[in-house]
């Protein structure tokens, strides 16, 4: 643990089903920190606290607290949602990580696009979400993502949700500002609705879903966030949101990747995500012909 860290509660219970304290949450970060940080870097963050461990009051939180120490680097930005400028945390370093640990943040959700051209995104992400216990939903509708994406030459990594579902991410060159790559998520989301309606939908509105995947495209848009690869969720068992081989899709499940084998993943396979993750992406042509 880095010097000038406080450590608290650690014997705090944070998620009860297995037993796991939050000393476990703040091993987890020291150990995956070399690969966590470098996804997340320079990137405005929403994290989400939960004081109480994961069955207990949680919030998420976009504005640096006043207390935070002077080495916490920030960045200002308007949010439109709260109607005044928000103050987001820019986890870049190891210590910032185990900080946000220690004030019980077990989630980090941070921006598509980067401070240093914060309105053009580096990354196109497509949110599949299917109903509980519908992961080889999710999975197959990933499937018919990719080859929509393939028909414009894009290509995509995945990962898991850590949750119940699945991120596609299309790296990008950060030449379109967040309208024309809003546009080409959700014109590609409605290309592969009208594949497989039968197990994919777009409606915003739960109660409208039925029993399909919500392929969500929304978080294209400034301020908006998806969970970080490598990031804990809270949810039973302590599941990472983990990066994943498009060969080994169907062959896995969220709860294969845990805050407990993670690191001992990575120290075996080295940076998976910046290993599956395909080369930045140009979005020209797939305006182009979206717009025919």
């Amino acid at each position: 643990m880095p010097q000038g860290i406080e450590r608290s509660n650690l014997d705090k219970v944070f998620w009860p089903e297995s037993g796991l304290r939050k000393r476990d949450l703040l091993a987890y970060f020291e150990d995956v920190g070399p690969f966590l940080v470098p996804a997340i870097r320079n990137r405005p963050l929403t994290v989400k606290r939960y004081p109480d461990g994961i069955e207990g009051f949680a919030f998420y939180q976009k504005d640096t607290p006043k207390y935070a120490p002077d080495w916490v680097r920030t960045a200002t930005y308007h949010a439109e949602s709260a109607k005044r400028d928000v103050r987001y945390t820019l986890c870049n370093s190891s210590k910032t990580l185990l900080w946000l640990g220690n004030q019980a943040t077990i989630e980090l959700h941070p921006w598509l696009s980067r401070v240093d051209r914060i309105w053009l995104p580096d990354h196109l992400v497509f949110d599949l979400d299917p109903p509980e216990n519908g992961f080889a939903m999710a999975v197959e509708v990933a499937f018919a993502v990719r080859e929509a994406l393939a028909e414009l030459d894009l290509t995509a990594g995945v990962k898991t949700s850590g949750a119940k579902g699945v991120h596609l991410y299309v790296p990008l060159q950060r030449r379109q500002g967040y309208d024309k790559v809003r546009q080409v998520a959700f014109t590609l989301g409605e290309r592969v609705r009208e594949r497989v309606t039968d197990l994919a939908t777009t409606e915003f509105k739960k109660a409208d879903r039925g029993h399909r995947v919500y392929l969500d495209a929304g978080r294209n848009a400034p301020g908006a966030h998806v969970v970080a690869p490598y990031s804990p969720r809270a949810r039973p068992g302590a599941p990472v949101s983990f990066p994943v081989s498009w060969t080994d899709l169907r062959r896995i499940h969220p709860h294969n990747f845990t805050i407990t084998n993670v690191p001992k993943i990575l120290e075996r396979k080295g940076n998976v995500w910046a290993t599956l993750m395909p080369e930045p992406q140009s979005l020209t042509r797939a305006l182009r012909s979206l717009q025919r």
